[in-house]
């Protein structure tokens, strides 16, 4: 009888043993999961201070990896958008300077019959009155960068200059004889050529 209640008292010692071994291993997994997890809280009596270590230097190591890699993201997003607004500023200057150059073009049409309509002016204040104006027009479309190609008795230049005639003249040989139409640069570069007769 008394080694029956040995053997009942054992098994219920041995149940208990189990049981609480048990709980242990479940204290260790759940704190394991929850450093893992990356919840806020860390059980360190549960793990026990190895394996506390283990977790919050495992937690570190993801902290710093999003750490770099959110500041990776950021820094990539900085230079697009340095690159994005560089465009958009290089493309507005562009489009500037194609309007202007466009108003302005049209604008010397106006400067060429200025040029034909002086010889048909006899008066002389009206004259006065003509070239003011003309003045006027030249010196705003000056201010925008606009500047007469100087052709007159120069040797001809290609790059400035259209041909449009030939003709004899001696010691002129190579040089611009006479100007039909005038030229323009805008900004130093050719807005129109100036079409010219060259002595041959």
């Amino acid at each position: 009888m008394k080694e029956k209640s040995k053997d009942k008292d054992k098994l219920s010692a041995q149940a208990a043993e189990d049981a609480a071994a048990e709980e242990s291993v479940t204290a260790e997994e759940s704190a394991a999961e929850q450093a893992q997890s990356g919840d806020d809280v860390l059980d360190r009596e549960a793990l026990g201070d190895e394996k506390y270590i283990e977790a919050l230097e495992e937690r570190v190591g993801k902290c710093v990896a999003e750490t770099m890699s959110a500041k990776n993201i950021a820094m990539r997003l900085q230079a697009d958008f340095d690159n994005y607004r560089k465009r958009n500023a290089s493309l507005a200057e562009e489009m500037k300077a194609l309007g202007k150059s466009m108003v302005i073009e049209k604008m010397l049409t106006v400067l060429d019959n200025c040029d034909l309509a002086r010889k048909y002016i006899s008066d002389e204040s009206a004259l006065t009155g003509f070239n003011m104006m003309e003045r006027q027009i030249l010196d705003a479309l000056e201010s925008f960068g606009l500047k007469e190609i100087d052709a007159a008795d120069k040797d001809f230049d290609a790059a400035y200059m259209s041909a449009v005639e030939r003709e004899k003249a001696e010691g002129k040989e190579g040089k611009v004889v006479e100007v039909l139409a005038k030229g323009y640069t805008l900004n130093g570069k050719v807005l129109r050529p100036a079409s010219v007769k060259v002595g041959c």
